[in-house]
């Protein structure tokens, strides 16, 4: 096969997603607190052109059962995200489904390689933000891309709103730089749909404690873990038809995994 050939159907769905964020509906600003706050002057056109595209997988893509499903957990350390990937994984191949598990940062050989850096090495603020990008960079290109265009569904652990709490919220950085660069690196690929596990910061930072700290961001204080909750929670607030919240809180891993089921399209919940 030509090397046109195999790339054709990625740069369809590029340019898909290229044509939906034509569209110009009213703008939409994140912010968390003080200097991350959104300007209006400074990023509205990108901010218009990622709500454009999320309303866009939201409305015609999520509960069209014949296309695969691009589906993200978010949330703190300690919420239980990736148990809960792993228990839709196994799901879905119950159904009979096309499916692979996949995390960021990493994914593919090189984004793994780069993980190791990002995770367990303190790095000034931009030098880890391009390291997520370019680890995110390849793991597009290589793994979610194609596997999407074989029509499997791509569950993943962590995506873009994580770089926006993680990285974004250094003050130097913002949330928005974060939604520029993956709108002009990453072809603005977002989610079908995004799930974010709530669990209250005390509860999450205890659980990190009796795991052990694995990596930078689980060996951090209450502050920061309330930090990213905040983040998290208003980004939830600003994609409304694509981030579902998912209360943790006094459920078991069970009952929070039914919770996220609710949320499937009826073909494969039947």
């Amino acid at each position: 096969m030509s090397t046109d050939a195999t790339l054709k159907p990625l740069t369809s769905r590029i340019a898909l997603l290229r044509c939906d964020s034509e569209r110009k509906p009213k703008a939409t600003f994140f912010g968390c607190r003080g200097d991350d706050a959104i300007k209006p002057n400074n990023y509205e056109t990108i901010m218009m052109i990622t709500e454009s595209v999320n309303k866009q997988t939201t409305n015609n893509k999520l509960y069209d059962t014949n296309k695969a499903k691009f589906i993200t957990f978010e949330g703190i350390e300690g919420c239980g995200k990736s148990t809960q990937c792993k228990l839709l994984y196994d799901y879905l191949l119950s159904k009979n489904i096309k499916v692979i598990l996949t995390r960021e940062i990493g994914g593919v050989d090189s984004a793994e390689a780069i993980r190791d850096i990002v995770v367990n090495q303190d790095l000034l603020p931009i030098s880890e933000l391009m390291l997520v990008m370019a680890a995110r960079h390849e793991h597009i290109q290589k793994l979610i891309l194609p596997k999407l265009q074989d029509n499997y569904w791509v569950i993943c652990d962590r995506f873009v709103d994580s770089t926006a709490c993680y990285q974004g919220l250094y003050q130097e950085i913002g949330i928005n730089k974060v939604y520029r660069l993956h709108q002009e690196l990453m072809f603005n690929l977002m989610p079908d749909l995004t799930y974010l596990v709530k669990l209250e910061p005390t509860e999450a930072l205890r659980r990190a404690l009796c795991r052990d700290a694995n990596n930078k961001f689980e060996d951090k204080n209450l502050e920061f873990y309330q930090r990213i909750y905040q983040g998290f929670h208003n980004l939830a607030k600003q994609f409304l038809q694509r981030i579902i919240n998912i209360d943790a809180n006094n459920l078991t891993q069970e009952e929070v995994h039914n919770e996220i089921l609710k949320f499937l399209p009826l073909r494969v919940t039947a």
